[in-house]
């Protein structure tokens, strides 16, 4: 059953949906309202950020007050390739790394249709390659939507170029096929509150420009996915892109990947955004924290202080 909290935020939405940021078609109107919407949600205690240049990119450090050395996360955050940032994102990346006890770094990439495939996608690459040369050793790649399509981008280009592999990866409500062919943008429209097929057209056409859709860097559904690391997919039942998330669960479960597939009823297009004010968006990011955690690594630096005990 729906919480109290989560049928308030869909009502708004779907009474507003006309009028909000996200439809808008102007790239810079877009950007700015979704950086003032976002302020809705509110920044968790017992988390720090640090705004840096990392590996030429605007980027953002968030630390908890506890974490442990041995796991990191690289956070892609979404936007339909075309807005969002880690300040939109900040209020969920602070729950997830204070959930997960992990350090997390989120980056700017380049937005289209300015900077169209595959910028995004080499912004997130030299992101990766510049923490394994700072010694990050076991490295959770996240994303929501867009996001979560480019997380599973990086892990075709981390195994295609030999790099250290990543320890896992959690998507949330991740968009995997640009081609728009699930069924579900149809059959659940009239549920889903916040997303159309107009806009997917119009995000999706701008990020891979005069590419092909089908390509497997831009939609990953069409990727070979094996030997892909532990994967956490979590999709809401009122989603459009609900077939995203399912299709690529049952790719990686064929393919002999670890894969969890949770699906929360009732819930719309990034429902953990809200943690702090919907439960089941809480619910949702601490049973991401339970997934990093639950992933056995060892690392230099726990050797390191298990020496220093002694």
């Amino acid at each position: 059953m729906q919480s109290v909290q989560m049928f308030a935020v869909e009502t708004f939405i779907s009474v507003f949906r006309k009028v909000l940021f996200v439809h808008k078609t102007e790239a810079n109107t877009i950007r700015v309202g979704f950086e003032r919407a976002a302020k809705v949600t509110k920044f968790p205690r017992f988390v720090k950020k640090e705004e840096l240049i990392y590996a030429g990119i605007e980027a953002a450090w968030f630390t908890p007050q506890e974490f442990t050395k041995s796991k990191t996360i690289l956070y892609l955050h979404g936007g339909g390739y075309v807005m969002g940032s880690y300040n939109t994102h900040s209020a969920l990346i602070g729950r997830i790394a204070r959930a997960s006890n992990c350090k997390v770094l989120a980056i700017n990439y380049r937005k289209s249709p300015e900077n169209a495939y595959p910028l995004a996608l080499q912004d997130a690459l030299d992101t990766y390659k510049q923490m394994i040369a700072d010694g990050y050793e076991n490295i959770f790649i996240m994303g929501d939507s867009a996001g979560g399509g480019l997380t599973l981008a990086l892990l075709q280009l981390i195994r295609k170029y030999r790099l250290q592999k990543a320890a896992g990866s959690v998507l949330l409500s991740p968009w995997t096929d640009l081609t728009l062919s699930g069924e579900s943008i149809e059959t659940k429209k009239d549920k889903d509150p916040l997303i159309t097929r107009h806009l997917l057209e119009i995000f999706s056409k701008r990020y891979y420009a005069d590419s092909d859709p089908k390509d497997p860097l831009i939609s990953p559904l069409f990727a070979d996915v094996k030997g892909f690391p532990p994967t956490l997919i979590q999709v809401g039942g009122h989603e459009v892109l609900f077939d995203d998330s399912i299709r690529m669960a049952q790719k990686m479960n064929k393919a002999g990947v670890q894969v969890r597939l949770e699906i929360y009823e009732n819930m719309m297009h990034v429902w953990q955004f809200f943690g702090g004010i919907v439960p089941e968006a809480n619910q949702a990011i601490e049973e991401i924290g339970e997934f990093v955690k639950s992933i056995a690594v060892v690392t230099k630096a726990d050797r390191l202080d298990t020496l220093a005990v002694y």
